[in-house]
């Protein structure tokens, strides 16, 4: 009973991995296209995928002490929060922590260079604006890759926003 709700591991060990998991996986995210990440901010996705990882240790009883699982659980949590945090406060941490919206097409013109380092193909753009509702690139006045992944489309005949 002892080894599976007591502390197995050093506190200082549990933090240490935990934070070099989480701020490792951070910087692999960063260069991973926008589109592949979802509808989710970067490190929600790390806290997500890390957290179900060491909640389902814990759930099939692997080697770790279910109070050392909790505790590396906590840690993930409480960096997600900081870099939430930090990326709230702090604009130049957010635009190393984010990526920035990439314009796709502007003016009915599609943006091929954009495009390339986006990794989207032109069917992929299209099937977007298909969901936009437009099938002639000459009604798109800008269509922009969202940070969260999402194709935003604005029409020539609608008004920019204030």
């Amino acid at each position: 009973m002892e080894g599976t709700f007591g502390l197995q591991t050093p506190i200082w060990e549990i933090v240490l991995r935990a934070s070099v998991v989480y701020l490792g996986l951070a910087l692999v995210l960063r260069v991973v296209p926008k589109r592949q990440t979802g509808n989710l901010a970067p490190n929600d996705i790390l806290a997500l995928v890390v957290i179900g990882s060491i909640a389902a240790s814990a759930v099939l009883g692997e080697a770790t002490s279910t109070l050392d699982l909790m505790l590396k659980i906590l840690v993930i949590v409480l960096w997600d929060y900081l870099f939430n945090l930090a990326e709230y406060h702090f604009p130049r941490f957010r635009r190393v922590a984010q990526d920035t919206p990439t314009l796709l097409i502007h003016e009915g013109q599609v943006l091929e260079d954009n495009l390339r380092r986006e990794k989207l193909t032109d069917e992929e753009l299209a099937a977007a604006l298909r969901g936009h509702g437009i099938d002639d690139l000459r009604d798109v006045r800008q269509a922009v890759l969202e940070v969260d992944g999402r194709i935003s489309v604005i029409r020539r005949d609608q008004h920019p926003a204030p």
